[in-house]
């Protein structure tokens, strides 16, 4: 036969028993701590993950925008050489054009002289014709055809004068229109950059 618990070892067993609920409870505690700290260690693996894409994608973004800006300063160094071409060009042309000016305003001189002793001459001549015509209208008698020669070469001096003068009139108008339209164009330029304001 089974020998009695004494009551030292039933109070021994009451305390094991309280010992063993306990740590029972702490177990059962500690389970649901870890299965909440393993829906938490997921859904932070699954935030770490998608922040993880987010950042490959904005690196990705970074990248692309260094490799263009590094390619700016060559676009920009290529504007910038192309603009400073047209400019040398542009003032080659200014510098061209006062020459051409400077050229233009001596030969409208050298026209206005030109047309000046033509207009002087032509009434030289026509004064002339004016004498001869009276003086040949005293011998129209002597010789009816001289006097007839003599008014076809007048007639011929006077129409080949006024041509000339003509032309040359012409010549002058031409030039004034080209020495007021170039200036314009020079302030024009210099208005908007292109050229130094010198010629």
């Amino acid at each position: 036969m089974d020998q009695e618990i004494t009551p030292i070892q039933k109070d021994q067993l009451k305390t094991w028993a309280g010992q063993r609920d306990a740590i029972l409870l702490e177990i059962s505690n500690l389970e649901l701590k870890q299965e909440k700290i393993k829906t938490e260690n997921i859904n932070l693996t699954s935030s770490s993950t998608d922040i993880h894409d987010r950042m490959k994608v904005i690196q990705g973004r970074i990248d692309e925008l260094e490799k263009q800006e590094a390619k700016l300063p060559l676009l920009i160094s290529k504007e910038v050489a192309n603009l400073e071409s047209k400019k040398t060009l542009l003032e080659s042309e200014v510098t061209n054009l006062g020459k051409i000016i400077t050229i233009l305003v001596d030969q409208k001189a050298s026209l206005e002289e030109d047309v000046s002793f033509a207009l002087s001459a032509f009434d030289t001549v026509k004064d002339e014709a004016l004498l001869l015509h009276n003086i040949v209208g005293h011998v129209t008698e002597v010789s009816g055809e001289n006097i007839k020669k003599i008014d076809n070469l007048v007639i011929g001096l006077s129409n080949s004068l006024e041509e000339i003068i003509e032309v040359n009139k012409k010549n002058v108008e031409e030039t004034n229109i080209v020495i007021n339209k170039v200036p314009a164009m020079i302030m024009e330029a210099q208005k908007h950059g292109l050229i130094k304001n010198k010629i």
